[in-house]
């Protein structure tokens, strides 16, 4: 951690209190919630809730971003030690938890893999990678065998989006071979006799008002990546403009319409793809936890 290289920014900050990364963090590992959460995919959440952990701090930085309290260094959050984490996991599990849900952990990766490592053999329940899909193999190479379900977002296809909206434009090209490393390492999706999600890859898409050809393109080139049959889709039509507002984008300042997010599911099913749809309901800032 002289200078780190964790993700793709390469930024090389020492991860002082006085040289925070661009993820706006420290070496020191800090969760802004862990707690049962019951508004995941259904065969993640299942009737109990999902194990989540919400880590402070993003690499990507979303104009849009609905965890922006959290992921922009709003909240502080809680200072953890590895040790500590596990003992966060083992609640999790005691408490009903399907599955443990590390959500946007890599900036963290040295701290989270001393966890897994020390609780991964304790464990009777899954490890899910929630992720933006903005991910160095390398670091991925690492989780292997610590981690069962990846659970990336593959957000972007062409370079001036991912530029416009997460200053990325080499946003596909990383999240293309992160999602080939993920299905190399976790394989076909595998439910259990609950129909809870055991290991394997569920990739998400959120459609974004005024780029659904973007997202049919997208769909597209994963399709043509991995094998449909083998992974799940859950296609997101959550967006809500609540976050987005004093952004400079004006196409962001409106929820997706109807046309727009079936048009996006017509192209998916043409594809072969199975997995989530979400409603209209769902385009709301009350499905965001209260950090």
């Amino acid at each position: 951690m002289e200078a780190c290289h964790l993700c793709p920014r390469h930024c090389g900050a020492s991860r002082t209190p006085n040289a925070l990364g661009v993820c706006g963090q420290t070496r020191q590992i800090r969760i802004a919630r862990a707690a049962l959460h019951p508004y995941e995919e259904p065969p993640i959440s299942g009737n109990r809730g999902s194990g989540t952990v919400f880590f402070c701090g993003c690499s990507l930085r979303c104009v849009f971003c609905q965890n922006r309290a959290i992921s922009r260094g709003e909240q502080i959050g809680e200072a953890v030690t590895p040790r500590e984490l596990t003992d966060i996991f083992l609640r999790l599990e005691q408490e009903g938890a399907h599955n443990i849900n590390l959500v946007t952990p890599t900036h963290f990766l040295d701290g989270v893999l001393q966890a897994l490592e020390l609780v991964k053999h304790r464990l009777t329940i899954p490890v899910l990678y929630n992720t933006s899909g903005y991910e160095l193999v390398e670091a991925l190479g690492r989780l292997e065998g610590l981690v069962d379900i990846y659970l990336p977002d593959f957000k972007y296809y062409s370079s001036k989006v991912s530029a416009k909206y997460s200053g990325a434009p080499d946003y596909r090209e990383i999240a293309e071979k992160a999602l080939l490393e993920m299905y190399r390492q976790v394989g076909t999706f595998t439910l259990d006799t609950d129909g809870l999600l055991r290991s394997g890859l569920l990739v998400r898409h959120l459609v974004l008002p005024g780029n659904r050809h973007d997202s049919m393109a997208v769909l597209s080139r994963l399709s043509e990546l991995l094998p449909v049959t083998d992974l799940r889709l859950s296609l997101m039509s959550q967006y809500t403009p609540d976050f987005a507002l004093e952004c400079p984008h004006k196409e962001l300042h409106r929820r997706v319409t109807r046309f727009e997010y079936e048009s996006v599911l017509e192209h998916a099913l043409s594809l072969g793809f199975t997995g989530y749809m979400q409603g209209r309901a769902s385009a709301s800032s009350l499905y965001t936890p209260n950090f």
